[in-house]
């Protein structure tokens, strides 16, 4: 397995998935689809869906999933081993879309931003893929660096 190709368990709203990532195709439970990114979308097999991701929900076209992660590689933990991000109150946050790596960080820390700024770019299923701020505001902090690992849902800047 390269170091782009993971398996792990996700649990959506009661259900299990046995989730295998191999390249830009992913076998769920088995059953391969294409998947790719663009601007913020996940594009599955030719169709684009809207998701964020908030705690242990996933937000797909405005419908809410419960949502969690399991069964990881070792030393692929879905936070990293530095401190703890802290997130106010009504922050803004910019999370990892999918398991990759951090290729490019575009902001610091007291940085002012505007709503859409590319703030980070993840390669994942060997594709560049731009996270941008989902509102404007300063940096207050950047919990990730250039090559770091990184795994779905996981904080990579919080904006105030």
């Amino acid at each position: 397995m390269s170091t782009m190709d993971r398996e792990f368990t996700i649990t959506l709203d009661g259900s299990e998935y046995r989730i295998e990532m191999r390249g830009n195709t992913v076998l769920v439970n088995g059953q391969p689809f294409v998947v790719g990114f663009e601007e913020g979308s996940v594009i599955v097999d030719s169709t684009r869906y809207e998701v964020t991701l908030e705690g242990d929900t996933a937000i797909v076209n405005g419908v809410p999933y419960a949502v969690a992660i399991a069964g990881l590689e070792p030393g692929r933990a879905a936070a990293p081993a530095t401190a703890p991000v802290e997130v106010a109150e009504g922050a803004g946050v910019i999370r990892a879309i999918m398991p990759g790596k951090v290729i490019r960080v575009l902001v610091a820390e007291g940085d002012e931003v505007a709503e859409g700024d590319v703030a980070v770019i993840l390669e994942a299923m060997k594709m560049e893929n731009e996270l941008r701020a989902d509102r404007g505001g300063v940096v207050q902090q950047v919990a990730v660096a250039t090559g770091d690992d990184v795994e779905l849902g996981q904080v990579l800047v919080v904006i105030e």
